[in-house]
């Protein structure tokens, strides 16, 4: 397994027991209408609750999920005529799971990760859409795997591989981290409500 994969586990694995200790359950979302995702998780408990609670026929049980795919952006590298950094397709590729919300001493923020393939079709049209903006204004080059409560975005440097933080349409205004890797590292899941 590479580096971003086992920081990522380690970090859902922080995030699935902080959840277990809070509701004595895995996470749990509702979609309307119902969004079946690779990391759903149905078993004869969540199917009673089901059955006995009809305000709850929405909600999704998930867990993330492990894939190795490391090809998804290959449409978008073609048509941009440049290839994505390792790490970027890693922390996309690694996981089926819902987004989580994360912190650490500086910054809070919802981590981007993807829930199915509608919503994998639908990161790569942002992210082509922010790709062309940045390369239409001669700004550097950065994808996005996060969003704060307002309205930054945390990015991956395409040069550098830094972590940083840039408002939509604006250079870079703050370094959160050499690295993806050392940037998952320093992070804290936290049980606030994901809204990507």
């Amino acid at each position: 397994m590479n580096a971003i994969y086992l920081a990522l586990d380690a970090l859902f694995t922080r995030y699935l027991n902080m959840v277990k200790e809070e509701t004595n359950d895995l996470p749990s979302v509702n979609f309307e209408p119902p969004w079946p995702s690779p990391c759903n998780v149905t078993n004869d408990k969540h199917l009673e609750c089901e059955k006995n609670d009809e305000d709850q026929s929405d909600l999704s049980y998930w867990k993330p999920t492990s894939r190795i795919n490391l090809d998804i952006f290959d449409e978008l590298e073609k048509a941009l005529e440049l290839s994505f950094r390792d790490d970027f397709k890693q922390f996309y590729g690694s996981f089926w799971s819902n987004g989580i919300c994360v912190e650490r001493e500086d910054i809070n923020f919802s981590l981007i990760q993807i829930w199915n393939e509608e919503d994998q079709e639908k990161l790569k049209e942002n992210i082509l859409g922010h790709a062309f903006a940045k390369l239409k204004s001669k700004q550097p080059l950065t994808y996005f795997i996060g969003c704060t409560f307002g309205d930054d975005v945390i990015c991956i440097d395409h040069e550098s591989g830094e972590i940083i933080l840039e408002k939509p349409g604006r250079k870079t205004h703050k370094v959160l981290a050499p690295s993806l890797e050392v940037f998952l590292l320093s992070l804290s899941p936290t049980l606030d409500e994901y809204n990507g």
